[in-house]
């Protein structure tokens, strides 16, 4: 595993002053452990063994929390490929050297549909204008020269003829309530692409917008002004509707951390290293 490398600039950024002592202890030990593309296996119990071999006293569960932490802070991103879980720094590029990287683990592109099963997943019989996939299968189908015999593709944002509710600006009425809701508007063409992968039913967009609702009221999502608040494609896409929100502020760990170097990045404010 070659080198890593972790800048000066952690030491004022507003984002890892803010983790616990425990999640700031977990982010290093990631960095060190990822692969070449900065990713890794998310399983707390094999972090344990990589991170953590000698810490009797870190468990399982504690390892799972901050990984979800360092999550909901932005400082990884969580995924699943074929059912197993991984994480990766989204801004790993920004601050390492890649020279011949060689992945080992899978990447985001590759991650498993939410709540779907695999047949689902590699369903392409939707509408066209629903999710903006070509699903025509007929070989003999648009093979004419005349461009005016021939169908045009239809975009992703495009209205399904067909569609309920579908708006002439390309966006379904339910997804436009939920865009309305979502207090980021941040990327509304890939949010709209995560909605309609979901395929959610009825009940599900009920669910999908209650936990919204409290979302925005919890306390990672109003403090500071809203700053943590995920994009809403990022929200959807990793199910996070599927979190329970944290609704009231940590209590203040009056411990020392015994860690030099994490109660230097305390002492120090500002700046976004990852």
């Amino acid at each position: 595993m070659p080198n890593r490398i972790i800048k000066e600039s952690l030491c004022t950024s507003e984002k890892i002053a803010a983790l616990t002592d425990f999640e700031f202890r977990l982010w290093v030990g990631l960095i060190t452990t990822v692969d070449d593309a900065g990713r890794g296996d998310a399983r707390p119990l094999v972090i344990k063994g990589r991170v953590f071999p000698l810490r009797d006293r870190a468990t399982v569960k504690e390892i799972d929390a901050a990984l979800h932490g360092l999550a909901a802070k932005g400082c990884v991103s969580l995924y699943t490929v074929d059912g197993k879980p991984y994480f990766w720094f989204p801004t790993w590029t920004q601050h390492q050297r890649l020279d011949r990287a060689k992945p080992k683990y899978p990447g985001p592109d590759e991650q498993d549909c939410p709540r779907q099963s695999a047949a689902t997943c590699g369903d392409l019989r939707q509408s066209a204008a629903t999710c903006g996939v070509n699903t025509n299968t007929n070989p003999n189908t648009n093979t004419k020269k005349n461009p005016r015999d021939t169908p045009p593709i239809v975009p992703p944002s495009a209205p399904s003829p067909a569609g309920a509710g579908a708006h002439t600006n390309g966006y379904s009425d339910d997804f436009e309530l939920f865009w309305a809701q979502y207090p980021k508007k941040t990327g509304k063409g890939a949010a709209y692409a995560a909605w309609c992968k979901q395929r959610f039913t009825d009940q599900q967009r009920q669910l999908v917008m209650a936990s919204l609702a409290r979302h925005k009221a919890s306390y990672d999502w109003t403090k500071d002004g809203g700053q943590y608040i995920p994009n809403p494609a990022t929200w959807l896409n990793q199910a996070r509707f599927q979190d329970e929100p944290r609704m009231q502020a940590p209590q203040k760990d009056d411990k020392p951390s015994f860690n030099p170097f994490y109660d230097y990045v305390k002492a120090h404010e500002g700046g976004d290293p990852f």
